[in-house]
């Protein structure tokens, strides 16, 4: 299951096709959906600037766009400015300031002049099965906010993807990658970006 979807990504990444990838039909009470927000590239931790004018603006639009089709029960982010004021403008925009928001310096950006790859791989794994995880085990819709390298890891890990394979994935900036789950956390669909197309609009097969 997950090879196919692999091969998929590693065909948008070539060709830039935006449509999101299927892999099977279920109905979409019986899954969740996990949705990684890309905010502004910086150089490292210790950067902890705040979003551009340019920035500030496409995420506003991002959030306006995810409005119509989505909502969330829980939000994740790093204890970065710039990833809390990503999340903020998006909630914002979306009228869900109030649902709970996790912080954490798993999330932070990730500098590998400063972190060993493999522990940061082990660190993430084990937040992911600690606590973000059990919220979608729970029926929960998940929104995660975070830098490129830590979105990288995360879908390595949920489609089981080698290190050449994930290099290859194209991880948009200020833009969405989607996953739909089940209960199981099996990943029943996945892709990038969620505007202007909403999964629905799929044709099924």
């Amino acid at each position: 299951m997950k090879k196919i979807i692999i091969f998929f990504l590693l065909i948008i990444a070539i060709t830039g096709n935006s449509e999101i990838i299927k892999e099977k039909k279920i109905l979409r009470k019986e899954t969740m959906e996990l949705i990684l927000v890309c905010h502004e590239k910086i150089q490292s931790d210790f950067e902890n600037i705040d979003l551009s004018p340019s920035g500030i603006e496409a995420v506003k639009q991002l959030g306006e766009k995810m409005k119509k089709n989505y909502s969330f029960d829980i939000a994740y982010t790093s204890n970065l400015k710039i990833a809390n004021r990503t999340l903020n403008y998006i909630l914002d925009e979306m009228n869900e300031l109030e649902i709970p928001i996790n912080k954490s310096e798993t999330l932070n950006t990730i500098t590998r002049k400063d972190l060993d790859g493999k522990n940061v791989f082990e660190s993430l794994k084990s937040y992911w099965k600690s606590d973000i995880s059990k919220n979608l085990k729970d029926g929960k819709n998940v929104l995660i906010v975070t830098d490129e390298d830590t979105i990288r890891i995360l879908i390595k890990y949920l489609l089981d993807m080698s290190d050449r394979d994930i290099q290859n994935v194209y991880i948009p900036i200020d833009n969405t990658f989607y996953f739909e789950v089940d209960k199981n956390l099996e990943v029943i669909r996945a892709g990038f970006p969620i505007p202007p197309k909403f999964p629905e609009w799929i044709d099924e097969f």
